[in-house]
């Protein structure tokens, strides 16, 4: 195979000028989400099950309604329980978790810290989103008859 560049037959005009030009690529690729290394899952899961309790608290009360409608007060139960978990993981009630930072050290710590944190943030997003969407007062969605729902 001497010629690097071989003649594919282009059924798409736009492809055909896009290789002229000299964009010879594929479909761009997002970046894979960052899983958690195996000691950081130990530090979220020590801290979450410290906060049970009251994650099932907040949880009941935001599918009540409680911190308005369900649509956008599951999202905001959803932010005060990982903001809960997150300020657990900062002032260490629990002698596991002080344990877990002896033997593991800063680094995971630090990493369940930053995934925590992403992922208040992510509810605070949707949150925001539901209460754009008029998901927030009740009531059927003004200007969109095709996503009539119906609010509390």
């Amino acid at each position: 195979m001497e010629d690097k560049d071989i003649k594919l037959i282009k059924l798409d005009p736009l492809a055909e000028k896009l290789d002229k030009a000299g964009m010879k690529g594929g479909v761009g690729k997002l970046p894979k989400p960052k899983k958690l290394s195996k000691e950081a899952k130990e530090f979220v899961k020590d801290v979450t099950r410290s906060q049970l309790r009251y994650s099932r608290e907040v949880s009941k009360l935001g599918r009540e309604g409680k911190f308005g409608p369900p649509a956008s007060g599951k999202a905001a139960a959803k932010e005060l329980k990982t903001a809960a978990k997150e300020q657990d993981l900062k002032l260490p009630s629990s002698p596991t978790l002080t344990n877990l930072f002896r033997k593991y050290g800063d680094k995971p710590y630090n990493e369940a810290r930053k995934y925590l944190k992403s992922k208040k943030v992510e509810a605070r997003k949707q949150q925001q989103f539901l209460r754009k969407r008029g998901l927030s007062t009740g009531g059927l969605i003004k200007g969109f008859p095709k996503l009539a729902k119906r609010g509390f």
